[in-house]
This record gives C-alpha cells, sequence and structure tokens, in this order.
C-alpha cells in the first residue's frame, strides 16, 4: 500500500476499535444470545472488510466478479474467526462463551468430561492455528491471481511458504501475544505504584486501543498486506492520543470500574481446612476448624457402587492390583478394606453437633446413578435442615433431584470451565471458578440476585480480584488470610487491569 492508503487503512482500524468498544458497552447492558451473535457478526463482516481493503491495496486487484474466490475468501475470513475466538476476539469470546444457551444437562455432561474436551480443543486448536499461519498467504495469492482459480492460488501459497517465512510469522505471532501481555501486566504495575483515578482510566484507555490496534496490524502482516512507511505522522499520533482518551472516558463510565465492593465476601473453608492443618474431607478437620466459626465449610461427598455417601474429593481410589477405580463404581466394602473413610451421614451430625453450616459439593461422574440426588435427600433431609446447609455440583439434573425433595435447601452451580448462558438454570447460587472468572460472567449471574462465589481463592492476588469483582463468597484453603484481608479500592484497582488479558489473549 502506498503512504495515503496506509493511513486511511490506520484510520479505519481506529474507526473498528472504536465500534468494537461500542458493541462491547452494548453487550454488557442486553445480554441476550440473539445480540451477541448480531454484535460478533457485525464486528467479523467489518473486520473482513478491513483485510479485504489491505490486500486490494496491496495487489491493486479485486475479486468482487469472482465468484468461487470469493467464497474462498469467506471460508478463509470464517477460519480466522475461529481462530481469533481463543485469543479473545478484542473480548467478544467472553460474550460469545456466555450467551451459548445449553441446557443442564449438557452443561453437566460437558463439565464432567470436561478433559478430554480440553485436550482435543486445544490440540485441534494449535493444529488449526499452524495449518492457518502456513497459509496465511492465500488470500493475498488469489486476490493476485489472473481468473477465478482459488485451487491455483492454494497451490501457489504452498509453492511460495519457505521454512524460513513460516518461522518468522510464528515468532511474530508469539512477539505480539507476550508484547501485549507486558503491555497490560506493566500497566498494571505502573497504577500499582502510582494509584491514581486519572492514570487508571488512562491506562484502560490505552489498552483498549493499543490491544486491539496491534493485532489487528500484525495479522494484515500475517495475511501479507504491506503498509508503507509513513510520513507525517503528527495526525495519526493525534487520531491515536484521542482514540485513547475516548477509551479511558468509556471506560470512566462503565459500571465494571466503578461499582465498589459491597462487604466483604462471605468466608468458604475448603474441605474443611487451614492452611494445610488436617486433612481434608474428614471430621478431624471439621473438629479441628470448627471452633473459627466461619460462615461454611466446604467438603466433597462420592456415591459408592452399593450407594452410600462417603466424604471423598477425587474421583478415584488406588485397589492394590487393580490400580486407580472409580469410587461410582466400587462398594463401600472395597473402599474400606484398603482406606479408612469418613462416612457422610457421621460428617452432618458432626457438623450440626458443633453448629458448623456446610456447603455439600456432591461430586458427578460418567459413572454416576442417575438417582443420585433423589437418594441423597432421601437418606440426609432431616439432617440437612438442622443448620442452613447447602448443596452444589456440576451435576444440574442432581440439584433439581435434591430440592424437589428438599424445597428449602439452597443448592449451587459448581462451574469449572466458565460457559454457557448459566445464568438461566434454577439455582440457589452460583461457585464459579475463580481463574477464568470475569466481570461480565459476574455481573451477568450476579445481577439476578443470587449470591456468586468463587473458587479456590488462595492466593492475595485472586482474593483480591474476586472481591474487587464483586464475589459473594470466596472458598479457600487460607481461611486466615482472607479473614485479615482488606481492599483498597482506590489502591488495588489496578488488578482490575489484568482482567484485559481475557480480552486480548
Amino acid at each position: 500500500m502506498g503512504n495515503n492508503e496506509t493511513k486511511l487503512y490506520d484510520y479505519l482500524t481506529g474507526a473498528l476499535i472504536v465500534l468494537i468498544l461500542l458493541l462491547r458497552r452494548f453487550l454488557d447492558t442486553y445480554q441476550s444470545f440473539a445480540t451477541v451473535v448480531f454484535c460478533s457478526l457485525t464486528m467479523f463482516l467489518l473486520l473482513v472488510g478491513l483485510f479485504y481493503y489491505g490486500i486490494v491495496q496491496t495487489v491493486h486487484k479485486t475479486i468482487l466478479s469472482r465468484t468461487w474466490s470469493l467464497l474462498a475468501l469467506l471460508g478463509s475470513g470464517v477460519y480466522l474467526f475461529v481462530l481469533l475466538v481463543p485469543l479473545g476476539l478484542f473480548g467478544f469470546s467472553n460474550f460469545i462463551k456466555f450467551s451459548v444457551p445449553i441446557s443442564g444437562d449438557q452443561f453437566t455432561w460437558l463439565t464432567v468430561n470436561r478433559y478430554p474436551l480440553a485436550l482435543t480443543a486445544i490440540v485441534g486448536y494449535f493444529g488449526l492455528l499452524l495449518v492457518g499461519i502456513y497459509f496465511s498467504h492465500f488470500a493475498l495469492n488469489l486476490l493476485a491471481a489472473d481468473g477465478d482459480y482459488p485451487i491455483q492460488a492454494l497451490k501457489q501459497t504452498v509453492k511460495l511458504m519457505t521454512l524460513k517465512k513460516y518461522a518468522q510469522k510464528l515468532c511474530l505471532l508469539f512477539l505480539m501475544l507476550v508484547g501485549i501481555c507486558l503491555l497490560i501486566v506493566g500497566l498494571g504495575w505502573l497504577n500499582r505504584l502510582l494509584p491514581n483515578s486519572f492514570l487508571f482510566f488512562l491506562s484502560q484507555g490505552t489498552i483498549d486501543v493499543v490491544a486491539p490496534f496491534v493485532e489487528i496490524v500484525v495479522i494484515g502482516r500475517l495475511l501479507g498486506i504491506q503498509f508503507a512507511r509513513l510520513t507525517g505522522k503528527g495526525l495519526i499520533a493525534g487520531v491515536g492520543g484521542c482514540l485513547i482518551i475516548f477509551s479511558a472516558l468509556f471506560a470512566g463510565i462503565n459500571p465494571a470500574f466503578s461499582v465498589r465492593p459491597v462487604g466483604h465476601p462471605t468466608i468458604i473453608v475448603h474441605r474443611g481446612v487451614i492452611n494445610h492443618n488436617a486433612q481434608g474431607n474428614t471430621i478431624t478437620a471439621l473438629k479441628r476448624n470448627s471452633h473459627y466459626h466461619f460462615p461454611f465449610v466446604e467438603m466433597d461427598i462420592q456415591e459408592t457402587k452399593d450407594h452410600h455417601f462417603i466424604c471423598a474429593h477425587d474421583n478415584d481410589v488406588p485397589i492394590p492390583g487393580h490400580g486407580d477405580q472409580e469410587i461410582n463404581r466400587l462398594n463401600l466394602a472395597e473402599i474400606t478394606k484398603f482406606h479408612h473413610v469418613d462416612m457422610f451421614g457421621d460428617y452432618l451430625r458432626t457438623a450440626n453437633r458443633l453448629k458448623q453450616p456446610l456447603i455439600i459439593e456432591l461430586k458427578v461422574t460418567n459413572s454416576s446413578d442417575p438417582q443420585m440426588g433423589t437418594r441423597f435427600a432421601q437418606q440426609f433431609a432431616s439432617q440437612l435442615t438442622v443448620l442452613p446447609h447447602r448443596v452444589h455440583s456440576v451435576g444440574y439434573p442432581f440439584l433439581r433431584q435434591i430440592k424437589q425433595r428438599i424445597p428449602q435447601i439452597n443448592v449451587g452451580l459448581v462451574t469449572m470451565l466458565n460457559f454457557g448462558n448459566i445464568g438461566k438454570y434454577k439455582v440457589d447460587f452460583y461457585t464459579l471458578q475463580h481463574l477464568t472468572a470475569n466481570p461480565f460472567l459476574i455481573s451477568s449471574v450476579g445481577r439476578t440476585g443470587r449470591p456468586v462465589y468463587s473458587w479456590t481463592d488462595d492466593s492475595q492476588l485472586s482474593m483480591m480480584r474476586m472481591e474487587m469483582l464483586g464475589i459473594t463468597g470466596q472458598v479457600t484453603d487460607q481461611a486466615l488470610r482472607l479473614q485479615k484481608l482488606r481492599v483498597n479500592y482506590q489502591k488495588d484497582r489496578w488488578i482490575l487491569l489484568l482482567n484485559s488479558l481475557q480480552n486480548y489473549l
């Protein structure tokens, strides 16, 4: 591209960034699947249009009259869109993930099978990414070709790609990711040193302009767009500065940055243990730590094959001569022959005697009996209503069974991957995995008025981040540390800048 074309490309990129910010703000308010699809599709078409303009100006040809080439170009755009989703998609990935309408049964199946599914998805994604980078010049060669021959353009792409060029493209992508990470973390560190509202919003504005601009420019280079070395950069710099100021002001009216935490979060002792002072999920740990009188002790139970409920976190136990075996597939006698386990009935009676409310996680596997929730409620209904005990699980069908049998008990959904439109599920509270929790997810389920807990918050950073995001309670192995923690909203607001890592990486 020439100097004027490159300038116009940069201006169009700036306009697209403004639209991205506006669409994201719109989605913060209107959180339906239809609006997410519409806004994402709008952004996608404009992004493809921008890249199309850059490639056309590079090769000085167009394909508007070539049907097959147009379809191939559109397919390339969809491929690019898929590759960008795991990288944040300029902040749209979160909206897409948390608006997908899936049923409670589907959520449970996906969560229970998360490890093989995640491994398959990661391997598949990196495969697509490596192939996509290898063929990244396809659109350029498609437009440069004489005639409507997309297959020939594909062959030309393979012919021109060398190992050196491929390595350079991979390095460029890696440097982009590292650079954006350093930008976000660096501005967070600067705000930690110099806590100031003006600096905070200016930093957020800088992130929301520079990060997508860098990503769009780098993707353009990967696609083969050639940018001219600009002369007279004063106007470009001025427009960029105005964009950052606009973005900073936009961040200033974002409720995610203006709503202060209300009170200290509820402290929930994970597995009944504080700072590794006992073995988790045991009556010994419960007795040792109940005298602290924390609001809840969270613990885990599994159902055996012969329908006994035992205190255990892991799905498997080692059986000599047979390796690790699922608890759901073993009778109680087979387990107690080699392991000491506490029965949940004994644990629950002890908690009632000590007046220690529990949050009980009902563990679920592919081997779980379909009526496990009903059986659990039948066995423990009278003891579960002595104190304000709660039950949570990834198994939505089992939660519904318990709620139908014991209407007065609160049941909650545990998330591992944080996805799907879970705000519509019929539960009384949520327990979200803290690493992937973000302002949009927390606000979307929190605005329903139901408590939102996070797990497992052990580091000071994760504790502060979750409190800054307005979480209701925190499940932690470090209850005493959390009890002493005090968050200064003005001083600690730098942590919120780190949420941008999910938007752009």
